[in-house]
């Protein structure tokens, strides 16, 4: 099936002061697909991750160039609305953030935060977030206790939720597994794919068997470049680029 892009990377270049973290880098990310950021720690993989929901403007110091285009707008443009980017560009961090509230209003919160307050209307959400990500089942009877009781796999697929209920049409996950057991990272790995037909997922992840099994495109960083971009199956079976041939089997990273 065609894809049409959904964000559009032109020359970007990030800055720490004088220290330049990312290198003109020029990609696009295909709506309703799955890429994968992979590449050594210290890459820039999260740094540019950041780039694409405006994180990176809390950083004092950071100063960016180039042009981040989502549905053919800047992002960084003047008139652009960064809480409006935020609820279309969603994301979950490296480790379970459930918030120290019931499983309820660890969803209903996100929710809250951009104008819903009819309680029918957080109800119909919550169950619907939940649903979404497969935790209704599990958490249906105790909605309204800690969300902290819960295993980390449910407090990741609760994160997940979280941002599922603000109606993003981008998901943002670093690392999402990276804090998890074996069996919790495959059914975090089943829910991106099953939420694939309605968003547009990118991931960083250090776990190359990740990225293999779990994403449509692959994208190789190394010192802020873009080295190698292209489907999963082709960067990791005939990669153009010796260092992405390296990195990918294990001798380089």
């Amino acid at each position: 099936m065609q894809r049409g892009n959904k964000i559009d990377i032109q020359d970007l270049n990030l800055y720490y002061g004088n220290m330049q973290a990312l290198k003109g880098i020029s990609m696009s990310f295909p709506a309703n697909a799955i890429t994968a950021l992979i590449g050594p720690s210290g890459c820039g993989k999260s740094t540019f991750l950041r780039c694409l929901n405006r994180m990176n403007d809390v950083i004092p110091g950071v100063r960016i160039t180039g042009r981040v285009l989502l549905d053919g707008k800047d992002i960084y443009a003047p008139d652009s609305d960064v809480i409006e980017l935020r609820k279309r560009v969603g994301m979950v961090f490296q480790r379970p953030a459930a918030f120290p509230l019931s499983i309820y209003e660890n969803v209903a919160c996100a929710a809250r935060v951009h104008g819903v307050r009819d309680r029918a209307t957080l109800d119909e959400l919550v169950e619907k977030s939940l649903m979404g990500v497969g935790l209704w089942d599990e958490v249906r009877d105790k909605l309204h206790k800690s969300a902290l009781g819960l295993s980390l796999g449910q407090q990741q697929q609760l994160c997940i939720a979280r941002v599922v209920a603000t109606g993003p049409e981008v998901i943002l996950l670093d690392e999402p597994c990276s804090a998890l057991d074996p069996a919790s990272t495959l059914r975090i790995e089943d829910l991106i794919r099953r939420l694939e037909e309605r968003y547009t997922i990118i991931i960083v992840t250090h776990n190359m068997q990740q990225a293999a099994r779990a994403s449509d495109y692959t994208a190789f960083m190394l010192n802020g470049e873009l080295i190698e971009y292209g489907r999963t199956g082709d960067v990791f079976t005939s990669p153009r680029d010796p260092r992405t041939e390296s990195y990918v089997t294990g001798r380089l990273g």
